[in-house]
């Protein structure tokens, strides 16, 4: 704790390049920890609070310093709880994308994706989505290419019985709920 108090503007650093660390690398720690993410995840928020509390403490000695430190904090706050894990899944997907779209002509070549990989909608329109986050029991995400954007009408269904009772609803045989896009005709959708 002492050592927060004297360099809070490091300690407040580190911790905002940690933040985007989880922001962009969440779903395979999600996948790796399953359970055993929780805690990092609300451990890794709890760290920029007291951070912040402690570089509002130290900001009578150096006002820049500790004003510095705030503002990661607070903005890293801020990010946490509302586009900073968006922003994470655009920049893991555009880190991935090769590996999608080579996927895409595979799938397109043998007019399925193999079962390993993700799953087919015989449609019409068909549709292939590759596996992004496998999840507990019949929950997962997967990442669909569809440049007509005809996926992405899912989000403006507003609570769950407007979203069963959208046509998109039953894609895959689950119950589509959501997507992102994450640009050029792809998104991450998330299924139950």
């Amino acid at each position: 704790m002492a050592n927060l108090l004297k360099h809070p503007l490091i300690v407040a650093t580190i911790w905002f390049a940690s933040l985007w660390l989880l922001f962009v690398f969440a779903t395979p720690l999600t996948e790796s920890l399953y359970i055993l993410y929780l805690p990092l995840h609300w451990a890794v928020f709890l760290a920029g609070c007291v951070i912040a509390t402690c570089a509002g403490t130290t900001f009578s000695r150096n006002r820049l310093r500790g004003a510095v430190a705030l503002l990661l904090c607070v903005t890293g706050c801020v990010l946490f709880f509302t586009v900073g894990f968006d922003w994470g899944r655009y920049l893991l997907f555009q880190i991935r994308r090769p590996g999608y779209e080579q996927r895409l002509s595979q799938a397109e070549a043998l007019g399925r994706v193999p079962g390993e990989l993700g799953r087919t909608d015989t449609g019409p329109p068909k549709v292939h989505a590759f596996y992004w986050q496998r999840g507990v029991v019949d929950n997962w995400s997967g990442v669909i290419y569809d440049p007509s954007g005809t996926i992405a009408q899912i989000n403006a269904a507003r609570g769950w019985d407007e979203i069963h009772a959208h046509a998109l609803s039953r894609l895959f045989g689950g119950t589509y709920y959501r997507c992102q896009d994450v640009g050029g005709g792809w998104y991450i959708c998330w299924f139950t």
